[in-house]
């Protein structure tokens, strides 16, 4: 005959079932922030506001980050409305700071190696980075681009050639004037990666569109 459970004698799982509950309620949260991350895209110029945001609150101040300073110095000097220069643009995105140089104002066509205005522009630049490279330890990713005309000559067999040769000169003058080798890096996309259309839907060249996806882009990020 079966032994009766008395009143004394506690339930097996008495007392122990919130325990169930509460693991549940935290892998539920877990996956919640990962799906949210997962769908999200990381953004350097949101982060930098978050960053600083949280900084000024907490310290009651006016606190930019290094990237946000130099974000702020680069647009004052080089994207004023007064004094602006259309083959220099300056964007805040997920990357980073994004400077465009058009590469018409840097090299020659076909060439690349840069010209008096496009040196200027690269020395300009470099003693605006420096400062802050140093200071923080920011990185600089020169990228060079161009447009879908294939390139094929001696010096440069495609554009692959051409884009990273690019790029590399305007790490030349970087590294040239102080910034340091272990914090810089030249890229080649050739066509990769256009900011308009090359052509139109007919195969048409849009010649607007191709001048400007020639360039070569410094990125200074984390």
């Amino acid at each position: 005959m079966p032994k009766k459970r008395t009143e004394e004698e506690p339930a097996a799982a008495a007392g122990g079932g919130w325990i169930t509950t509460y693991a549940d309620m935290i892998t539920l949260l877990m996956c919640f922030f990962v799906i949210m991350y997962s769908a999200s895209e990381p953004s350097q110029s949101k982060w930098e506001q978050l960053k600083g945001g949280i900084e000024s609150d907490v310290m009651n101040v006016e606190n930019p980050t290094p990237l946000a300073d130099l974000y702020i110095i680069l647009e004052e000097k080089y994207d004023n409305p007064e004094n602006d220069d259309p083959d220099l643009t300056i964007d805040f995105d997920q990357r980073g700071i994004v400077i465009s140089l058009g590469s018409h104002a840097l090299f020659t066509s076909g060439g690349a190696t840069l010209g008096s205005a496009g040196r200027k522009i690269a020395d300009e630049l470099k003693n605006e980075l420096k400062f802050h490279s140093d200071q923080y330890s920011l990185v600089i990713d020169v990228e060079g681009h161009t447009d879908d005309v294939p390139m094929r000559s001696s010096f440069f067999p495609s554009n692959w050639e051409l884009s990273s040769s690019r790029s590399a000169s305007v790490v030349r003058v970087f590294t040239e004037g102080g910034i340091s080798e272990k914090t810089i890096r030249a890229v080649g996309h050739a066509d990769s990666y256009p900011l308009a259309p090359n052509r139109d839907s007919l195969g048409v060249p849009n010649y607007e569109n191709m001048a400007l996806n020639r360039r070569v882009d410094v990125i200074i990020h984390y």
